[in-house]
């Protein structure tokens, strides 16, 4: 373990503090701060692409970024089996790094990447046939140049999806063991690829929606070539021969199956909720226009969220990670001790961050290019989820990682599925369509959707029955 260094002025101190919080037996100071900054700028390339490629479909018109948010929300639906076996395979690859197991380990990243890799087949061409008469069923209210557009981008998205999931498969599996830095690199191949393609095909080439689902298609298939490439010629536990791809372990399905299931459900129902949203939102306003407007005011401020929500989703990743690994190795009482920690650092983390970013926000805004009466209300939306978050994110986002790493995923996913019903989607409507207050409404039933599940989160927590999943590795030194 790392000494303390002598604490000399603030910088002395906030070392101090940092050893503190995080050195330990498994893991120092050093360690963990060697694997957040590389997942920092993994989630700051990721959001802030992102950021600047929806920025780009609004160029094109705002018909063009309602018809690609909607679309989005409908391919993160499809998705969710893909991030669902992910993260399922995250929790085995974590735990067997932690209990030394580089057998299982292996085993449980070629089997994770097969089940995605042909469960994503099956819903890309599925998803390529029924475009249409999806995108009629569930806005049936859109106008028709939204609909063409929704419809075409779909097919396109559809297309990206195998070679996104055998990507996301591998990337997950080296944030899984801590290698952040190869994270990294597999995100600067995809998003920077997206980015760049996007300026091509969108702005150069003008090719409007067509380019956008272009950018993402090429994009994807060269992050599944680097990722491939990337774990067949790495060293250490995650270098992989490809016959291993080829071989499913019925012993790493089974598990990871049984804990996909609760994370699939919760995204799939939380994706759901953000449909019915734009669902009724699409039917919100006195015209067609008005809903558009709406959609894109909506789709913006999503946008500009990934830019907060970066620093916050490497606390709930460095949650799962580090605790996963304590829990294979049998050191109960030490990942207790580090979902205090990381809370405490996230906290620190996301405070930083609002205050370097909320007074920037008015600049983002301009890359959108709103009219001044939206721009006031995309404003305020933000300040009703972004204020908030230093207090109540981590407790909210952060303890369900620790509860999953452990094998409790059926709680979180109820709390998940409860708190997005009531808040998002039942306050939501009643904010949004019954007080007429538009977007804003759906932005405050997601605050109310946050405090649900930071009390509901903590109360599991602090139970100790999540402990009672912890099965499969070496035996917890203490309950």
């Amino acid at each position: 373990m790392t000494q303390l260094a002598p604490a000399r002025g603030p910088l002395g101190k906030f070392n101090g503090w940092l050893h503190r919080l995080f050195d330990s037996e498994m893991f120092s100071s050093k360690q963990i701060l060697k694997m957040f900054y590389p997942l920092l700028l993994d989630q700051i390339a990721i959001h802030l692409i992102m950021v600047l490629t929806t920025s780009l479909v609004s160029s094109v018109s705002q018909e063009a970024l309602a018809a690609v948010s909607m679309v989005n929300t409908l391919c993160y639906m499809v998705t969710a089996i893909m991030f669902a076996l992910g993260s399922g395979g995250g929790v085995i690859i974590a735990q067997a790094k932690g209990s030394g197991d580089e057998d299982r380990l292996r085993k449980a990243v070629a089997t994770t990447t097969m089940l995605t890799g042909g469960s994503m087949l099956f819903l890309s061409v599925a998803l390529y046939v029924l475009a249409n008469p999806i995108i009629s069923l569930l806005y049936p209210n859109l106008e028709l140049v939204v609909k063409e557009h929704a419809v075409h981008y779909m097919q396109l998205c559809s297309l990206s999806l195998v070679p996104y999931a055998i990507f996301h498969a591998i990337f997950t599996a080296f944030r899984s063991v801590g290698d952040s830095k190869s994270a990294l690199v597999l995100t600067l191949y995809i998003n920077v690829g997206h980015l760049v393609l996007s300026l091509l095909f969108i702005n150069v080439m003008d090719m409007g929606v067509t380019g956008s689902g272009l950018s993402l298609i090429a994009a994807r298939v060269l992050g599944c070539v680097a990722a491939v490439v990337w774990v067949f010629l790495g060293k250490g536990m995650l270098h992989i021969r490809p016959r291993a791809f080829f071989k499913v372990s019925r012993e790493i399905v089974r598990p990871i199956i049984k804990l996909s299931v609760p994370f699939c459900a919760e995204i799939l129902l939380f994706e759901g909720g953000m449909v019915v949203v734009q669902g009724y939102l699409s039917n919100w306003g006195a015209t067609p226009a008005d809903s558009t407007r709406a959609l894109a005011a909506h789709a913006v401020a999503l946008s500009i969220m990934n830019l907060y929500q970066a620093s916050a989703f490497c606390i709930t990743q460095m949650m799962s990670t580090v605790c996963g690994q304590c829990i294979g190795a049998g050191k109960l009482d030490l990942a207790k001790r580090y979902k205090e920690s990381m809370n405490k650092g996230g906290r620190l983390v996301l405070l930083i961050t609002v205050a370097i970013l909320f007074p920037m926000t008015p600049l983002v805004l301009k890359l959108y290019n709103p009219n001044p009466e939206a721009l006031k209300t995309i404003y305020f939306m933000l300040s009703i989820a972004v204020l908030p978050m230093p207090l109540i994110w981590c407790n909210a986002f952060a303890t369900p990682g620790m509860l999953c790493s452990a094998g409790d995923v059926q709680y979180p996913t109820y709390v998940s599925i409860i708190s997005m019903v009531v808040g998002r989607v039942a306050l939501g409507y009643v904010l949004t369509m019954v007080l007429n207050l538009g977007p804003v409404g759906i932005w405050l039933g997601q605050l109310v959707e946050w405090l649900i599940r930071v009390a509901l989160m903590e109360m599991r927590y602090k139970s100790g029955k999540w402990i009672s999943f912890i099965t499969d590795f070496k035996k917890p030194e203490a309950a």
